[in-house]
This record gives C-alpha cells, structure tokens and sequence, in this order.
C-alpha cells in the first residue's frame, strides 16, 4: 500500500512538466499574426443625427512580423485611409483616397508632430486596474493632456500581441502594449475605439505593401487633405 506522503510526491513529480509547460507556451503565450477589429463610436454625435450614416463603424488592424496595417473606410466608402506601419523600421506608409484623389505619404518619427501637435504629448500615469477585452487581458493607463478643456482618455492596452513599439507613431507612444480600448481626439472629432474581436491568423503579405497607384505627397499635404475633410464631420 503506497503511503499517502508517497502519492503526493508521484502526483507532484508528474504534474511538474505539465505546469512548467503551462507556464512557457500557453500562459506566456504571444500571438504574433493576426487581425484585430474595432468598433467605433464618437460621443459626441447623436447617434440618429444626420451624419450618423457617414461615420465609420468598424476599423481593423492587421499585424505581423512588427508589421501593421489599419483600414478605415467612412462617408459610405468615399474616404478611406490606409495606415501601414513598420515598427523595425519605424517608418509609416498613411494612404488617403478621397473621389478619385489617391494621396500616400511616407513618414518617419520625425514627422508625426504635424498630426499631434494639436493635443500635445500627453501625461501616462499606469493603474493597477486590469480587465480582458476580446479574450486578452489588459492592463489600464491614463492619458493626461495639457489642456484644460481636454478630457482625459482611458487607455486599455494587453503585452499578449507580438509587436514591438506597437504605438510609436502616435500620441500613446510609451504605451508598452497593443491598445484594445481607446479613444483619440482628431481634427476636432472624439473617436472611441473598442476591440469587438482578435483573429490569429495568417495575413497576406500584400497588405504591408505600398499601394503604387498612389501619389506621393509630403507629411504636411497629407495633413492640410486630412483636416479639409474631417472636419466636414466635426461641423
């Protein structure tokens, strides 16, 4: 008859590898490909006013390799916006379609002041606070701007998606984690962004590519285009 001081050290002995498993590849684990959607929301909109029908309602993100692409599509497919961001690189391919206008201008960090120098660089304070958002748990940190007249952003971000510097092009930059839940200021339009959904998969290389059809424009063109149009919206 085994002894039950004996049993517990077998039971032991054998679920050892099987939580050291746990622990490297499921617990620690990393998706490094995949599509993540958001939905959206502008609060400051009525939801049934007159240009309800114009605003988008879904944007995406496709990442790989600290590769991203985000696609935004409003005004009932007029405007589109393409953003493929390479994090290696730290380069940033932003794509504008406009009625018939195809405009692509080709950014380093040196030329992401044009489009934040409207809210400034905000304050990060981290919480404690942690909450899972389309199955990946998430940690919360707070945005703080300058302004009295700006409201400060709640910023839910999670370390389980592989990307490097996933923010570094925009105002959240030392966020140390992929944002699932956020909101932006832009051109005078508040944006809610809610991941509904992150779909590990493989992406099509293409989607990384710059689209050739495109003309090439300076950072500060690609903005006075931007601002002309959204703030359309924001009327």
């Amino acid at each position: 008859m085994i002894k039950p001081t004996t049993k517990f050290l077998i039971v032991t002995a054998l679920a050892s590898p099987m939580l050291s498993g746990c622990g490297s590849s499921l617990l620690d684990h990393k998706v490094g490909e995949g599509v993540i959607e958001y939905a959206l929301t502008f609060p400051d909109y009525d939801p049934n006013g007159i240009m309800a029908g114009m605003l988008p309602e879904r944007t995406t993100v496709s990442f790989s390799d600290d590769k991203q692409v985000a696609e935004l599509s409003a005004g009932m497919g007029i405007f589109r916006t393409t953003m493929v961001v390479d994090g290696s690189a730290k380069a940033m391919d932003y794509h504008l379609s406009l009625m018939g206008k195809k405009l692509v201008a080709h950014m380093l960090p040196r030329d992401m002041g044009v489009f934040t120098e409207e809210n400034g660089t905000p304050t990060i304070l981290y919480t404690q606070d942690l909450d899972t958002i389309a199955g990946y748990p998430c940690k919360r940190a707070i945005a703080i701007f300058g302004k009295i007249d700006q409201t400060e952003i709640d910023l839910w971000y999670t370390d389980r998606i592989k990307l490097q510097d996933p923010n570094w092009f925009g105002p959240f930059a030392e966020i140390p984690g992929v944002l699932l839940r956020y909101g932006v200021v832009q051109y005078g339009m508040r944006m809610q962004l809610d991941a509904i959904s992150v779909s590990p998969g493989k992406v099509d290389p293409t989607k990384f590519e710059v689209k050739k059809e495109f003309d090439q424009v300076s950072a500060e063109v690609l903005h006075h285009e931007l601002a002309e149009v959204l703030g359309t919206f924001s009327m």
